[in-house]
């Protein structure tokens, strides 16, 4: 599945090559992460980057930190998550992404200054 079809799947429309998005109402942030850096227990996932200056530095990057500002902001620092799935052989390379309904992050914390993050698996009894 493209990134762009997996954020549809939450009415999300994000352009090609951007890692999030946010519904044209407003009420639904969705971010992709790579899988294998989610850490913990099924229930208790956490999902954090203290540092991103190996990110690339453009717009994807700049709209990714909008994107869960408007979380906080807008939707109870909810977001909905796309599981990105690199290659073994290139972890720079994805090899799959995927809607991941059941995996819904809270923003724990932002650092909008130096780019940093912490999500935390929530449950909403969904």
């Amino acid at each position: 599945m493209t990134r762009t079809s997996a954020f549809g799947r939450y009415g999300v429309r994000s352009a090609m090559n951007r890692w999030s998005g946010v519904s044209a109402d407003g009420s639904t942030a969705a971010v992709s992460l790579w899988k294998d850096e989610l850490e913990g227990p099924a229930g208790a996932m956490v999902y954090h980057k203290a540092d991103t200056r190996d990110w690339t530095n453009g717009i994807a990057k700049r709209e990714f930190f909008r994107h869960l500002q408007h979380a906080v902001d807008r939707c109870g620092g909810i977001v909905r998550v796309v599981m990105v799935v690199r290659d073994p052989s290139n972890p720079s390379r994805t090899i799959d992404c995927y809607p991941a309904p059941n995996v819904i992050m809270r923003v724990a914390a932002l650092n909008m200054v130096g780019l940093a993050f912490r999500l935390e698996q929530a449950d909403l009894g969904v």
